[in-house]
């Protein structure tokens, strides 16, 4: 249903409608937030872009309201020309996907999905291998992913590379965290298997070594495994560890504070790639040690502790030096290469080489 609230983010086009197929959750999931940004920015270049969401047939509009952000039916689904999976594709309208143009986005990293494959608990990785040779595309938004996935494109030319990215006209500094002791160092990835936390912890003492006035902010840890955050903590020497930490805090649905407010941001993903948090940070100025990536100079080795306290501490100094430009030079990075304004085209363009091969 397209309402006033939603011609505002750009008036849609009858002649392509486009709908992503995603989960429901506004502040708390991250693929959410993206469909969401996607849509935003997919309007404004004139299309008719929608959520559906994968679970929910006929959503209840009063509960299901994010913002100016509403789903559809399924009904109102099957009209569009383009389906893009997100999350998944209800069983019952699979015929009705093989008569669209049908493209997966594949927000799960490969790491993520090896390592829930190798301890059998789904076959997750073959998942994405059969929406690559099932989909008329499939999109990675990281390179490391591409280079994976594009292994198994049997039918060469399905799997494309789109950069991941956010709204940056979201991330408006409304309140700024102060922290009373620096460098404020900050975690805040949602835990996991591929992007736990626990080295930035460990490497604690050895970057007090260096800067003592040094702590840790770890954010978005989750509940349920809440003993073991407890015995990472307390049951260290003296609970060192817990000292070392400022701030200890179970998930929220907002960030922003604590990320502008930060110094230096960690990136816990071991493949080096840009996670939502991390293009957030940046976004805020604040320059991010992490395991890789072009976007940023400082990389500690892999699971090294003196190597992560090391690159912390050349951050640091980066930063505190007279006239240091890191903080400038981290958001223009950011805003030259984060703001989905400027991949959403990329998209654009593919529906409609899809569609002209229809």
């Amino acid at each position: 249903m397209i309402t006033k609230e939603l011609i505002i983010e750009g008036e849609p086009k009858k002649d392509i409608f486009v709908v992503h197929w995603s989960n429901w959750g506004p502040r708390i999931s991250g693929m959410y937030e993206s469909v969401k940004n996607q849509c935003k920015y997919e309007r404004r270049a004139g299309l008719r872009s929608e959520c559906a969401i994968s679970y929910e047939k006929e959503p209840d509009l009063e509960t299901r309201k994010d913002d100016w952000f509403t789903p559809i039916t399924w009904e109102e689904a099957k009209k569009a020309d383009v389906w893009v999976l997100h999350s998944n594709i209800p069983g019952e309208l699979i015929e009705d996907r093989k008569k669209k143009v049908s493209i997966a986005v594949l927000h799960g990293p490969t790491e993520h999905m090896i390592f829930k494959e190798w301890e059998k608990e789904s076959k997750s990785l073959n998942l994405h291998i059969d929406l690559v040779w099932k989909m008329d595309a499939t999109v990675c938004i990281n390179t490391h992913e591409y280079d994976i996935m594009k292994l198994y494109d049997e039918k060469v030319g399905r799997v494309r590379y789109i950069p991941n990215s956010i709204d940056l006209e979201e991330l408006k500094i409304d309140a700024m965290w102060q922290y009373d002791h620096h460098p404020a160092i900050i975690s805040c990835d949602t835990p996991r298997v591929e992007k736990l936390p626990f080295h930035i912890i460990w490497a604690m003492p050895y970057i007090a070594d260096k800067i003592p006035d040094a702590r840790l902010n770890v954010f978005s840890l989750l509940l349920e495994p809440i003993e073991m955050w407890r015995n990472i903590f307390c049951r260290s020497h003296k609970r060192r560890l817990e000292t070392l930490c400022e701030n200890i805090q179970l998930a929220n649905n907002n960030l922003k504070p604590f990320q502008s407010g930060a110094d230096i941001g960690f990136n816990n993903n071991y493949s080096g790639i840009a996670s939502r948090v991390t293009m957030e940070m940046m976004s805020y100025g604040i320059p991010v040690v992490s395991y890789g990536g072009e976007y940023t100079k400082y990389h500690a080795k892999i699971f090294d502790l003196h190597s992560i306290a090391e690159q912390v501490e050349r951050c640091w100094n980066d930063l505190i030096v007279p006239g240091s430009t890191l903080k400038a030079d981290t958001l223009k990075y950011a805003q030259e290469n984060f703001h989905r304004e400027k991949w959403v085209k990329d998209y654009v363009a593919l529906y409609g080489e899809l569609l002209s091969k229809k």
